[in-house]
């Protein structure tokens, strides 16, 4: 482990992952998107460059993530829902989330 890691580990630098049941319609980029938007609205392109993503998969997701009511659009511009809130707080149950995927 180098100096680096474990100095920023023991000033506690790592910000803590709830732990949340991902859905089979879910993927780890969802969960990305729904967190950087908790710091506020955003494109495709801004998220896609910070995740290191294609431009058309962070769309793509973005969209899933919408017709859910996860993320809300306007223009171009993506925002993070009450709901979408409630699922990164863990407010929101598995169960629920997955029967979105049904429809």
């Amino acid at each position: 482990m180098s100096d680096g890691f474990l100095s920023r580990l023991l000033r506690g630098g790592f910000r803590e992952q709830a732990t949340r049941l991902r859905i089979d319609w879910m993927t780890h980029t969802d969960e990305r998107v729904m967190e950087l938007l908790e710091d506020g609205p955003a494109t495709p392109p801004e998220l896609a460059a910070t995740l290191e993503k294609s431009e058309e998969y962070v769309a793509d997701r973005c969209r899933q993530l919408a017709i859910r009511d996860l993320l809300s659009r306007e223009d171009d511009t993506y925002r993070l829902t009450d709901r979408g809130a409630a699922y990164l707080a863990g407010e929101i149950g598995a169960e629920e989330l997955a029967e979105d995927g049904e429809g």
